[in-house]
């Protein structure tokens, strides 16, 4: 299991690591004594917690390949019933497979110069409106294009997910005579199916505050879209999971406003507002190809929210392009709400209260909790955390 570096250490001549970030420069992340106090009596949960967030990472991304590999075995259904007329259409059979298959909103076939010869969509009949690098590329070999904005999509309406916009998947399987290309069968699917398949509510760990979003890691087919990236739809776009501040009404921080016009994709990438570059979560992952990191005092997210998290890279069939996940959940939402009713020492819990009400500074609270070697694995952490 890798785990990266969130936050510097320096390394002491007895090989452990000492915490260069005072518990002062913490107040940023919300930092509250009682959030270190809970998540110090938690500490023991750490591995659990870890475990949790990979298992729920790597099922996330078994499900977009299962997802991707069946809509690929659907085209080929098609292909197999289109292929042998073509370029005349089969229309039965694209309607008989639109009904099958709840996730894609458009099947149709084009020509190598991308006219559309048949599609479940009457109006798209004869138009030549698809991007042209993307039709070089999918009548060659099975091509999954996107996320992109396609303005067909939005007209065109939803298939499975009651979520709706213009990002767009689209995937080409070319349709060959011999060894020449003459054409491709393309399924449209609304971005919002994918976005659902990692959003779904057994899905999140914390499901008050848990987020799990796709990003940009590497660029292949359109370069322009830089690493970090939104590539799906926050859980935080509207309030229909939360009902705090969102993306579309917009997240207020010291910072300025994170907000979005129309959707997450493209319009977000994620950033920590106040340093303005990719947060550590994203950051790490896109450096490392995984990121694993659940402890005290989490690290700040487009948001500028502490929060913990598993990231992961990965491509999907057909896309040339390098996926990047996050899993996440806010610090504060990711502990029981039992940790909150701690029995502690006296006089720990009054430094913990005085600290509070400004009566203890929080670095004498800091040097009394890990003054007793009690308390020193957890202010000594238990491995090396990424760089701020």
């Amino acid at each position: 299991m890798q785990r990266s570096s969130l936050y510097e250490f320096e390394k002491q001549p007895d090989v452990t690591f000492t915490l260069r970030t005072s518990l002062v420069t913490l107040v940023w992340r919300h930092w509250t004594p009682f959030t270190f106090w809970s998540c110090y009596l938690n500490k023991d949960t750490y591995p659990n917690i870890e475990k949790t967030f990979e298992s729920i990472a790597n099922t996330r991304v078994k499900l977009l390949n299962t997802w991707v590999n069946n809509q690929w075995s659907q085209l080929d259904v098609l292909l197999e019933n289109i292929a042998g007329g073509f370029p005349h259409i089969d229309q039965d059979a694209l309607e008989e497979r639109l009904k099958m298959v709840p996730d894609v909103s458009e099947y149709f076939v084009i020509d190598t110069q991308g006219k559309v010869l048949g599609s479940t969509t009457k109006s798209r009949l004869h138009k030549i409106d698809l991007h042209t690098k993307a039709i070089e590329s999918g009548i060659k070999a099975p091509f999954l294009h996107g996320p992109y904005i396609d303005s067909n999509t939005a007209s065109i309406g939803a298939s499975s997910s009651k979520f709706h916009d213009a990002v767009t998947l689209m995937l080409y399987l070319p349709i060959k005579k011999g060894e020449a290309s003459i054409g491709a069968v393309c399924a449209r699917i609304p971005n919002d199916v994918i976005s659902d398949i990692i959003q779904r509510e057994a899905g999140h760990i914390y499901k008050e505050s848990g987020d799990n979003y796709l990003f940009m890691v590497k660029p292949e087919f359109d370069k322009t879209i830089l690493p970090g990236t939104a590539l799906s739809r926050s859980r935080f776009e509207d309030n229909t999971f939360s009902h705090g501040e969102n993306l579309k009404s917009g997240i207020t921080t010291d910072w300025g406003t994170v907000k979005v016009k129309q959707h997450t994709e493209f319009e977000i990438r994620f950033t920590d507002p106040a340093t303005k570059a990719l947060h550590p979560g994203v950051r790490e992952t896109i450096k490392n190809g995984q990121n694993l990191f659940v402890t005290y005092p989490g690290y700040s997210d487009y948001r500028h929210i502490p929060v913990i998290g598993k990231g992961v890279t990965f491509q999907l069939k057909g896309s040339p392009d390098t996926w990047g996940m996050m899993c996440e959940g806010d610090l504060g939402g990711s502990l029981p709400s039992s940790i909150y009713q701690f029995k502690a020492d006296e006089k720990l819990r009054v430094c913990v209260q005085r600290a509070h009400y400004g009566q203890h500074s929080t670095a004498s609270l800091h040097q009394l909790i890990c003054r007793d070697d009690s308390h020193r694995g957890f202010c000594q952490p238990r491995h090396h955390r990424m760089a701020i």
